[in-house]
């Protein structure tokens, strides 16, 4: 799934690529699957994008915010799956469940592996989406000192009362984070991913908040995960410390056999002695 560093890369290319070009054409594949999240009626696809540009496209923790000349905003978020450009004479993935066509014919391409969103929206309808509408700062967000971190910890009502892991990847507490950085962020930080928010001292919320804008940090500058690709079809180059190749490898700081655990409806990767269960 595309977490911040990816959609900030997408969008940078995104403003290379198709800002200011006529849409001449939209597609919604009748196939698409369960989980893909489009507009209700499907008429509005043709009728708020054909004729209009993209006139900026900025990342919000996990979406693409593409504002269009009309005043309106094509959202693209959630995304687990692809989002490919062709140019006029590539031949398009064996999978495309959303296809917008510029007027030069080259064509920006949705593929919906799991779930993921494709909505043409008004400024009102965005500020009322369950995703998008309600989000948290973004992990490298001015905005987020250590202090307002602090803030976002005892103030969110429930949620500061779970797990860390659950915390942290609410896109209405931190947007961007995903259960794929996050493995690093907690390795980092040396901390249990079951380990509750009341729990956490002032010196390891320290130690959480610099590893979560280091791990994103990095990840930016390698311009996503390796295991997710671009718009051309290029893998990132910022390789995880934690995921399933980590598996019985050796901890990098102690040596201890990294495990994997099954947590909150999906897996984590740890070092047992350098984040100790709670």
């Amino acid at each position: 799934m595309i977490e911040y560093p990816e959609v900030v890369h997408l969008a940078t290319q995104m403003q290379e690529t198709v800002l200011e070009r006529e849409i001449t054409g939209v597609e919604i594949a009748a196939d698409r699957p369960k989980f893909m999240f489009v507009n209700e009626n499907l008429n509005a696809y043709p009728e708020r994008l054909v004729d209009t540009r993209i006139t900026s496209v900025h990342p919000a923790g996990m979406q693409l915010i593409c504002r269009l000349d009309s005043g309106q905003i094509l959202l693209i978020g959630d995304l687990f799956g692809r989002l490919t450009y062709c140019a006029a004479d590539d031949v398009l993935p064996k999978k495309a469940h959303a296809i917008l066509t510029f007027e030069d014919d080259a064509r920006l391409v949705v593929t919906i592996q799991a779930w993921g969103g494709f909505q043409v929206l008004t400024r009102e309808e965005l500020s009322q989406h369950p995703h998008a509408g309600d989000q948290g700062p973004s992990p490298l967000n001015d905005e987020l000192t250590l202090d307002r971190f602090n803030d976002i910890l005892d103030n969110r009502g429930d949620w500061s009362r779970k797990p860390i892991k659950a915390f942290m990847v609410h896109a209405g507490n931190i947007a961007g984070i995903g259960n794929g950085y996050l493995q690093d962020i907690l390795f980092r930080a040396k901390l249990n991913p079951k380990r509750k928010v009341p729990s956490l001292c002032l010196e390891e919320r320290e130690r959480l908040y610099d590893a979560m804008r280091e791990t994103i940090h990095q990840g930016i500058a390698g311009k996503g995960r390796d295991t997710e690709k671009d718009l051309f079809g290029v893998p990132g180059s910022f390789i995880p410390r934690m995921d399933r190749r980590a598996k019985g490898q050796p901890c990098p700081n102690c040596g201890t056999a990294i495990e994997k655990i099954s947590y909150l409806g999906g897996s984590c990767y740890i070092c047992p002695s350098c984040q100790p269960n709670p």
